[in-house]
């Protein structure tokens, strides 16, 4: 029987042993993707509750090693809450609504201005990834706090 016993607790040591933790961060999805040298693209979603999987999409393009284009684009679960949030940004006087457009679908794009794409284009190919990288974390994890996660 002594035998039986510690064959039995062995037997649960081991199953105990292959367990893993889950991740804290299941909601939050990140990507990241470099086609090429001129190239850069970073993802993350986050799925709300009662409003479905929100992602927020960076991207920006390359000419010897500097920025030419950077894009900021925020995808919704459904047309109608991209729909209501375009109506807002055009009424927002802060913004400048002609950086921005609206697919007529789920996506809002940001794309950055002239006079900013100015100052960027100074940051080196890295500087510039890990901006993205920080606007689009952010932007998941305001959405993540207003919602209470």
């Amino acid at each position: 029987m002594k035998k039986f016993m510690i064959m039995c607790m062995m037997l649960l040591a081991t199953t105990l042993t292959f367990t893993a933790c889950g991740d804290d961060d299941d909601d939050v999805n990140p990507q990241e993707e470099v086609n090429q040298e001129n190239y850069y693209k970073y993802s993350e979603s986050t799925n709300v509750p009662n409003f479905g999987n929100y992602t927020v999409i960076g991207e920006a393009t390359f000419a010897n090693g500097k920025a030419t284009a950077i894009a900021i684009s925020f995808v919704y679960p459904k047309k109608s809450y991209a729909s209501d949030d375009w109506a807002d940004y055009q009424e927002d006087e802060d913004l400048n609504i002609s950086e921005y457009s609206y697919d007529g679908d789920r996506t809002i794009t940001w794309r950055m201005g002239q006079q900013s794409l100015a100052y960027y284009s100074t940051l080196s190919k890295e500087e510039v990834c890990k901006l993205i990288k920080h606007i689009v974390s952010e932007s998941i994890a305001d959405v993540n706090e207003a919602i209470g996660k």
